[in-house]
């Protein structure tokens, strides 16, 4: 095109023609500033286009100007769109105006979603089509997001493989998933029927009172206890009850999370374990072992065979005789004498715990020491009272050589490791972990994990397939991850991966390196890297957030508004907006200063977020200047909600030297009509209703529409 283009409207039809003047000069600045892009097209290619369009395609916009059709649409909808642009030129009523596609970018490898908004014009005397494009790929983004996380979450409800129930605070069923309804034998709709108390064995009504009242009082945010429900049969059966109080974002109680988990063959099942152990331990006195059999005042009851040949002493005379009594020396690691109250069977009394893999050594006046590993433990009769303390020894002399010239070196690589902070695993060739470190362990005893903390013999390619619905891609890719490293395929792997508790937002940085050339180990590390995480998430809620107020700063408001706006049309809801400024405010800042100013500020973004509802948004996108934006809610709900928050501001006066200081504020709103296609219209229209609101005396409001119904009257705020 040689000069600007120019638009008039002419009769039904819109024409666009030549302009060199100023006029033409000042439409093509506002085009060329337009975020959306803007073409021309005639025969069958784009002949005009403003800044954005070409540079949201990755063209520049000389090379976009003379593009076909088919190097910008995307093959899916070149045909619909060919057709469209025939009706458009041609006679008769247009096509829709309004649809989404995708136009390829350039090169042709991508292709980007777009809103298109056309229609027919008159350019240079030939008809042609006048495109309104937007960029749609953060909103589709944002809604594949959106769905993806209702999907996870009625998933992991509706397939727990424990029951879940969402209760109200009087203990009442409001939601129940399907594993409680097979663990309780009612249906779903039965259990909506009942409370907690109703289907809880009478004789452990008051096991949960105390905790319950805890949770409560704000004491302890969960609690867990196991007891006796009523199944739909009237039998008893026994479960795991988990409950904890969720709040509101005001900090309210709102309702309780029930994870209830059958374990009554569990409880069954541990009967039958205490009997079986007990057969156990007394084949041990059949084994290539030393075994003692003590009675709680540490008295020598029992010593088989193995252990009269280690301590030099007929079974016969073993017997009524303490360690101590034994005529011979117990000594540690180093040498050192064990004194009468550190002997095995005192400490087991003391602790009222098992000894697992203690080393001591036998010493006989004639004989070299003899070097022994030693498990002792307590055990109990069905009453849990102490029936007998059994000390097993190990005759390791042999061994305990070898182990010698091993610590040295066992121990330099368990400090170097140990010295790592990330958790450090190594894995043998199968995937087995061999050796961990100290930060690995602390962070499973941090986790609540009650197992072997050192995880040794798990095989962790395993235990990452195991992992639940919500870790498995984690886990999945870390698995690949690893066994690329182990086969050579990759020298290393790393993958950062989200790691959230329910009270706890934690994200980590996996590492895989071999640890040898023929990759018979390799190092497993997950390091912390939370504080980084949390400090980028910091940076993005201080760019979108007003640091006065607390408020959406101005470009945050108007990313939230564009998205709620083409919400609203689309699926064509209410939408209100309302715009504030505070009366007078240049004489509260004369007169208190601008600390003054700025504490009446945020006094007002307080009671102002006090009103709002969660869909609601609201902004400072000025000085003291303020916009609200309603979704769902028509003029006359706007309307209530601007005489609230009138009457909230002259309840609720900042108090600035010592004394409340009143202040007023004028409104102006406006609805989205039929007409509004873009959201800068809507609020034009709430600004024009402010401007009038300021203009009629301040401290009142005034509607978009100007309807004299009351609205624009002043409100006394005395």
């Amino acid at each position: 095109m040689d000069g600007n283009p120019r638009l008039n409207i002419t009769g039904s039809e819109t024409v666009i023609g030549q302009g060199t003047g100023a006029d033409g000069a000042v439409f093509r600045t506002l085009l060329d500033r337009m975020s959306d892009g803007v073409f021309i097209a005639r025969d069958y290619r784009f002949i005009f286009a403003n800044a954005a369009l070409p540079r949201m395609l990755g063209y520049e916009h000389d090379e976009f100007v003379g593009q076909g059709f088919e190097a910008v649409v995307a093959p899916d909808f070149l045909e619909l769109w060919v057709q469209r642009f025939r009706q458009r030129i041609g006679e008769g009523e247009e096509p829709p105006g309004r649809y989404e596609l995708r136009f390829r970018m350039r090169g042709g490898q991508r292709e980007l979603p777009i809103e298109l908004n056309a229609s027919r014009v008159v350019f240079d005397g030939q008809r042609c089509v006048l495109g309104i494009v937007r960029d749609m790929s953060g909103r589709k983004l944002a809604e594949h997001a959106l769905r993806e996380s209702e999907q996870r979450f009625r998933g992991t409800f509706d397939q727990a493989a424990v029951g879940i129930a969402l209760m109200d605070l009087e203990g009442r069923f409001l939601r129940v998933n399907p594993k409680l309804s097979d663990i309780l034998g009612f249906r779903a709709s039965e259990l909506r029927t009942l409370t907690m108390e109703a289907i809880t064995h009478p004789e452990d009504l008051s096991l949960d009172a105390h905790p319950l009242r805890c949770v409560r009082n704000g004491e302890q945010t969960t609690y867990s206890i196991e007891k006796r429900l009523l199944h739909k049969s009237g039998a008893a059966t026994w479960a795991r009850l988990t409950v904890s109080l969720q709040v509101d974002e005001m900090g309210a109680p709102s309702h309780f999370i029930a994870v209830i988990e059958d374990i009554h063959d569990r409880r069954l099942a541990q009967i039958a374990l205490a009997d079986s152990e007990l057969r156990h331990r007394l084949l041990m006195q059949n084994l290539h072992a030393a075994v003692l059999v003590c009675a709680p005042d540490a008295r020598i009851l029992y010593g088989n065979p193995e252990a009269c040949r280690i301590l030099r002493m007929d079974s016969a005379l073993l017997a009524g005789r303490t360690i101590a009594q034994l005529g011979c020396q117990f000594v540690d690691r180093s040498g050192e004498a064990l004194a009468p109250e550190r002997d095995l069977v005192r400490r087991v009394l003391a602790s009222g715990k098992e000894m697992n893999d203690v080393v001591v050594g036998v010493r006989h006046d004639d004989a070299e020491t003899l070097w022994a590993l030693v498990h002792a433990y307590p055990e109990f009769d069905t009453r849990h009272r102490l029936r007998q303390i059994v000390v097993m020894f190990v005759d390791i002399t042999d061994r305990s050589r070898l182990e010698a010239e091993r610590d040295a070196d066992r121990q330099l690589k368990a400090a170097a490791l140990n010295a790592i902070t990330a958790h450090v695993a190594v894995l043998d060739k199968r995937g087995v972990v061999v050796e961990t470190n100290a930060s690995w362990r602390a962070f499973a005893e941090r986790g609540g994990y009650t197992g072997n903390m050192t995880f040794i013999g798990v095989n962790y390619l395993d235990a990452l397939a195991r992992c639940d619905r919500d870790e498995a891609p984690h886990a999945a890719a870390a698995c690949e991850g690893i066994l690329s490293v182990m086969l050579g395929r990759s020298a290393l792997f790393q993958m950062e991966y989200a790691c959230h508790a329910p009270h706890e937002r934690q994200w980590f940085s996996l590492k895989v390196t071999p640890m040898d050339p023929a990759r018979e180990r390799v190092l497993v590390s997950h390091e912390n890297i939370t504080r980084i995480k949390l400090a980028e998430e910091a940076v993005r809620i201080l760019a979108n957030t007003d640091a006065l107020t607390g408020l959406a700063n101005r470009r945050h408001f108007f990313e939230l508004a564009d998205e709620e706006f083409a919400r609203a049309r689309r699926y064509e809801t209410p939408l209100a907006v309302l715009m504030a400024d505070l009366d007078h405010f240049k004489r509260l800042n004369d007169e208190y200063g601008h600390a003054g100013g700025d504490a009446v500020l945020r006094s007002f973004a307080i009671v102002l977020s006090s009103l709002l509802r969660d869909s609601d948004r609201a902004g400072r996108i000025g000085g003291e200047e303020f916009a609200v934006l309603l979704p769902h809610t028509t003029r006359e709900g706007a309307l209530a909600f601007a005489r609230r928050l009138l009457e909230c501001v002259a309840e609720n006066p900042p108090e600035l030297g010592g004394a409340p200081t009143r202040y007023t504020l004028s409104m102006g709103l406006a609805e989205l009509s039929a007409d509004c296609v873009e959201f800068s219209s809507l609020l034009r229209n709430a600004d024009e209703a402010l401007y009038r609101a300021k203009k009629a005396g301040r401290n009142r409001i005034e509607t978009g529409d100007g309807a004299p119904d009351g609205a624009g009257q002043a409100v006394d705020t005395d």
